[in-house]
């Protein structure tokens, strides 16, 4: 198991070791090596006379608990990290007595959340939640929809049914129902088929869930071909569609429940140009390596008593945002916005209102 042991002293305080668990082997090493590009970054600029300890846990839970085992032989004052769900969840059971606080940043798992309190696990989750999209589309259908006709549809696969459940739970409590629901055959080479059904629906709205990207280009490309007037709502998958050739054949108007790409971000752009200098290639997973080191810094107190208070009540501003925790140790900020497709570009819904009134 690789351990790396970062010590930033330019002034002498007292040290404090914050502990960093990413993959660094396995499947997702590249993403643990960019997300401690971030943390050290941090460390440099805002660690002096603390101590950055890094541990490999590959992204699975055996590895995760011998990690965890060794951090418990340390003076550790946090732990943050933790980007996959079983990592998460072996730390949270293996230091469940050693009263250190996990921060978790990238784990998402809502069960985090839901078993924090009955199995007395010390952490808070930075990341958003698996529900965190479909409490955008909910929002967006109650405040916005609830008179309009609209359809509900998705891909038959796992996430696609998982987010259409979680949306129409939500829609359930507000006594909100869709016109027209639907599930499409995967993996065609057209998606006509599903559009003019919605056509005949008479629906203004469709929100669409699928795990596919290939499936969600194919949609809004035919949406523009057949020149059907129907707005379309998609999951983040469509995030891509910036990248592709020909931005011009993909319906206007279209919009991407998504977060903002980090380096798009104002306070993050310091660290962009630091990046491109250093001839780093700017990657999500940096920013918010450097946004849990923010938040670790500013959390720690003289005791992890202390240190716990601190992440239970303050507030933490970091390049990516402010970062406080709801009383179940959810992050109260959800990042998921409604970005639109204009002008070859998609743009947070709320700038392109601003730029109109």
């Amino acid at each position: 198991m690789a351990a790396i042991l970062l010590t930033f002293s330019n002034v002498k305080t007292k040290a404090e070791i914050i502990a960093l668990s990413v993959p660094l082997s396995g499947d997702f090493a590249d993403i643990g090596r960019n997300f401690s590009t971030g943390a050290k970054l941090a460390m440099e600029k805002l660690g002096s006379g603390h101590e950055l300890f890094i541990v490999d846990d590959g992204c699975e839970s055996g590895l995760a608990k011998f990690a965890a085992q060794d951090l418990q032989n340390r003076p550790v004052a946090i732990v943050t990290g933790m980007l996959c769900n079983d990592v998460a969840q072996t730390f949270a059971n293996e230091l469940r007595d050693a009263n250190i606080p996990l921060l978790i940043n990238g784990a998402r798992s809502s069960r985090l959340i839901k078993d924090r309190e009955r199995e007395d696990w010390n952490l808070w989750r930075m990341s958003p939640g698996d529900d965190a999209p479909a409490e955008i589309f909910s929002k967006i259908i109650v405040d916005e929809l609830r008179d309009k006709p609209f359809a509900i549809v998705d891909d038959g696969t796992v996430y696609g049914r998982s987010m259409t459940d979680a949306i129409r739970l939500r829609l359930n409590e507000a006594d909100v129902r869709p016109q027209f629901a639907d599930t499409f055959r995967a993996a065609q080479s057209t998606q006509a088929g599903l559009l003019r059904r919605l056509e005949r629906s008479g629906v203004a709205v469709a929100i669409i869930a699928s795990s596919s990207v290939e499936d969600l280009v194919t949609i809004t490309r035919n949406l523009q071909e057949l020149d059907i007037k129907i707005e379309l709502i998609t999951t983040e998958q469509l995030a891509v569609l910036p990248f592709l050739e020909n931005p011009q054949q993909f319906a206007k108007g279209t919009k991407v429940i998504m977060q903002s790409p980090s380096s798009t971000l104002e306070a993050t752009q310091s660290l962009t140009t630091l990046l491109v200098q250093s001839e780093i290639r700017p990657d999500e997973a940096i920013y918010q390596g450097y946004a849990a080191i923010e938040t670790a810094l500013a959390a720690l107190g003289d005791t992890s008593e202390q240190t716990i208070k601190n992440l239970e009540n303050n507030s933490f501003q970091t390049i990516v945002g402010i970062v406080k925790f709801n009383p179940d140790g959810s992050n109260m900020n959800n990042p998921y916005k409604p970005h639109i497709w204009l002008d070859d570009k998609l743009t947070p819904v709320s700038q392109t209102n601003d730029a109109t009134q």
